[in-house]
């Protein structure tokens, strides 16, 4: 996902139980003293709530009366007659289990719970399908477009989105929305004729249903619960990456098409695949605009791209969106508190690929970005405290590549750093952050721990460090730099450019060390007398200039013209 803010660029499944548990929170380690002794007769029942991973959704969606019906299929890890699940629909109708109607059915709280109407239960290691109907809301996240919505494309069409996101699934029906899981999925969409829908897998359709099959290893309920409907797409061939043909559904108008580069878009998916294995999700991969609220949107196997990019960046977004189809989809994150990760990385990837197959500068450019679009945030990029997804998640973008891998490509190396990414994607896995950061310890031989915690972990508003810079008129032009980092543990290394009248430049370096535990005061004599000075022109760190007595932390420029609006 890009998120689409004015001054920025822009698994292991958690079993529930029926009750008051965590929905997240693991099985307890003695969990299978739950399933009966093997000489319990067999008719004797088995009571209580039963843990369990969901391993299938199948799922029913008239577009016209949002009538949805979803059918899991579970398998439990400890035994029981009760299954729950986190359910946000107002109410939950023709509830069955294995195909009778299930007993003692209750939504309260968020969760759906319905019990065995045979009163039997079932042992550890059953398979048991659940399926629940309900009408959707039509209501959404607040300043998002999570949840199922429909609305007027440019093209007079009108579009409908079923968008899930981190720990949102469930507003679709009785859903495990942990965002570390994974499952495999089959939806059938009702839709009037000349409606054409995507969804993540392979598609078949007819004038009035279209079924998508998802049957790939890696799919998070996160991003794979995404559905698009929409009446005006132009579809139009990006050619094939190896044995992946990439198409362009497109508004008339939008001039997306006109702003990618078809040979770059190939480029970035061959990128990818070279280093991180095969594409994930079969030989299809489909860039769909529409009007949406985020920049762009990674659902497995279909990219969701605002209609308004071509006034913005379009092809950094869909380099950044091909990233997540490695970093964030087939590897997801293990908690809402990984998000840092996920977007930084898909950013990073982004860069590298701009800085070695475009141009240096291109990926200059983007590293600029990161760092003016971290100078004024609501929230650490990993808030402490009960701060609510929505509220933070747009605090990644800029600190979380700058921080996770340009100041430690600098310090140590890009192959360091493209390394670690190597040893984390690639198969299906939930990564935390701590994950990430021991990736990189491995690679770099450094120990990160204080240096993440410093950067990226805290309460309110962070504080970046700055750099006061003095010189005199002498002919030597000494220049003393002081930093001060605002916060223990963050260690960085960057230069400050001096330049004179005559065209003379010299790159004084300033390294306080991984730990921020060097001197922060650097002096240098250049030899002549220095008449500007740029700190960190490179953005190598997040480092500002440190304001005047008085006055506030600059903000950024009022736009990037190259940035979704």
């Amino acid at each position: 996902m890009r998120h689409r803010i004015h001054l920025a660029l822009f698994a292991v499944i958690a079993p529930l139980a029926c009750g008051g548990d965590d929905p997240a929170a693991p099985p307890p380690a003695d969990a299978s003293i739950d399933a009966p002794p093997m000489d319990v007769p067999a008719d004797v029942p088995i009571t209580g709530p039963a843990r369990f991973s969901v391993e299938h959704y199948d799922y029913d969606l008239d577009l016209e009366s949002r009538r949805a019906t979803a059918r899991l299929r579970v398998r439990l890890s400890t035994g029981g007659d009760c299954l729950a699940l986190p359910f946000r629909p107002e109410a939950a109708e023709e509830v069955t289990l294995d195909g009778a109607p299930a007993r003692d059915v209750a939504v309260a709280g968020g969760r759906l719970a319905a019990c065995d109407p045979t009163g039997h239960g079932w042992a550890a290691g059953s398979t048991v399908t659940l399926s629940v109907s309900a009408t959707l809301p039509t209501g959404t996240l607040r300043s998002t477009q999570v949840g199922f919505s429909t609305r007027r494309d440019l093209a007079g069409g009108t579009f409908t989105y079923l968008l899930s996101w981190v720990a949102q699934c469930d507003r679709f029906g009785p859903c495990d929305n942990d965002p570390g899981v994974f499952a495999t999925y089959h939806f059938d969409v009702s839709h009037p004729s000349g409606t054409q829908v995507l969804c993540p897998g392979t598609i078949t359709a007819t004038a009035t249903r279209t079924s998508c099959d998802f049957a790939f290893a890696g799919g998070p309920t996160y991003s794979t619960f995404g559905v698009m409907a929409g009446q005006r797409w132009v579809a139009r061939s990006l050619g094939r990456a190896g044995k992946v043909a990439l198409t362009l559904h497109d508004l008339p108008g939008s001039g997306v098409a006109e702003a990618l580069d078809p040979s770059r878009v190939r480029g970035m998916l061959g990128f990818m695949s070279e280093r991180f294995g095969p594409y994930p999700y079969g030989d299809a991969l489909r860039l769909v605009v529409a009007p949406t609220t985020w920049a762009g949107f990674e659902h497995p196997g279909n990219i969701a791209l605002a209609q308004t990019l071509a006034s913005g960046n379009a092809e950094h977004t869909t380099f950044h969106e091909i990233a997540h189809q490695w970093a964030g989809d087939q590897s997801t994150i293990a908690s809402v508190r990984d998000f840092v990760w996920k977007e930084a990385m898909a950013e990073y990837l982004a860069f590298v690929y701009e800085s070695t197959r475009i141009t240096e500068a291109r990926g200059l450019l983007t590293a600029r970005v990161w760092k003016d679009s971290s100078r004024s945030l609501r929230h650490h990029p990993v808030p402490t405290g009960d701060v609510a997804i929505n509220d933070f998640y747009g605090s990644a973008y800029g600190p979380g590549p700058m921080v996770l891998f340009r100041q430690l490509e600098v310090r140590y190396s890009r192959d360091a750093v493209m390394g670690a990414l190597q040893d984390l994607l690639g198969r299906p896995r939930a990564l935390s952050l701590a994950d990430v950061r021991q990736a990189l310890e491995r690679r770099t031989g450094a120990d990160l721990e204080a240096y993440v915690r410093g950067w990226l972990v805290g309460e309110g508003a962070p504080t970046w460090p700055t750099a006061r810079v003095e010189r005199n008129t002498a002919a030597d032009g000494a220049v003393t730099v002081t930093v001060n980092p605002h916060g223990s543990g963050r260690g960085m290394m960057f230069v400050v450019r001096v330049e004179g009248a005559a065209g003379e430049r010299q790159d004084i370096p300033v390294d306080l060390g991984i730990d921020g535990s060097r001197p922060p005061t650097v002096t240098a004599r250049p030899g002549f007398v220095v008449t500007r000075v740029t700190i960190d022109p490179d953005a190598q760190a997040l480092v500002y200039e440190e304001p005047a007595p008085g006055s506030a932390l600059a903000e950024p420029p009022p736009s990037t013209p190259w940035l979704a609006p």
